[in-house]
């Protein structure tokens, strides 16, 4: 009787134990849950036009598009010169050989801007994608160093615009527009655009200090 009362305690104290372990472990699981998630927002235009990075980057495809200028206008002016050539031509052979002239220096000029127009495309978008990798980094850093666990993209300051001349019909634009909206409502406080654009430009400026 003695021996089964002991082994009687013995389980009831286990099931004790194994209970009360469950308990601290689901209690531990619901705090958890329970804690808040720190949430910031970021307005992404505002980053990029205010990086000097960016500033910096514009200023070389000025510089560049200026380059592209000059040799347009050399190509446009030798295709005028043999335009005026070719008007005051008489002799047929001549004339012939002037006019092949001036047609390879229109296909060549044509294929020619064609070449820039493509390439100057792949410069920006090539531009604009290191500056959101470089964005998204800079999110990631000042998230962790803060202990941020979510961070929105704000496009609440945006309105809603129609495009009279446009193929899709006002409607689908709005819809469309309203559609792809992620943020109704964001207060200031939890805004990190500044201290993002500070961060950005700091190390930005300290990379070409090392240079």
């Amino acid at each position: 009787m003695i021996n089964r009362s002991r082994i009687t305690v013995l389980v009831s104290l286990v099931i004790a134990g194994v209970a009360l372990g469950i308990s601290v472990q689901a209690g531990a699981a619901r705090r958890a849950m329970m804690e808040p998630t720190i949430v910031a927002t970021v307005d992404i235009n505002r980053v990029r036009e205010g990086l000097s990075e960016r500033v910096d980057a514009q200023a070389g495809l000025v510089a560049k598009a200026q380059q592209i200028e000059a040799e347009n206008t050399e190509r446009i002016s030798k295709i005028e010169e043999i335009q005026a050539e070719l008007a005051d031509v008489v002799d047929p052979a001549r004339r012939e050989e002037l006019q092949d002239d001036l047609d390879m220096h229109l296909v060549r000029a044509a294929a020619w801007r064609e070449y820039i127009k493509q390439q100057l495309d792949i410069e920006k978008s090539l531009l604009l994608q290191d500056l959101y990798r470089k964005i998204t980094e800079a999110v990631t850093e000042v998230a962790e160093l803060e202990g941020i666990g979510l961070v929105l993209i704000n496009d609440s300051n945006l309105t809603v615009q129609t495009i009279s001349d446009s193929k899709v019909a006002r409607e689908l634009q709005v819809r469309q527009q309203i559609s792809s909206r992620r943020i109704i409502y964001a207060a200031p406080t939890i805004d990190i655009t500044e201290q993002l654009v500070v961060r950005m430009n700091n190390a930005y400026a300290s990379a070409q200090g090392g240079r």
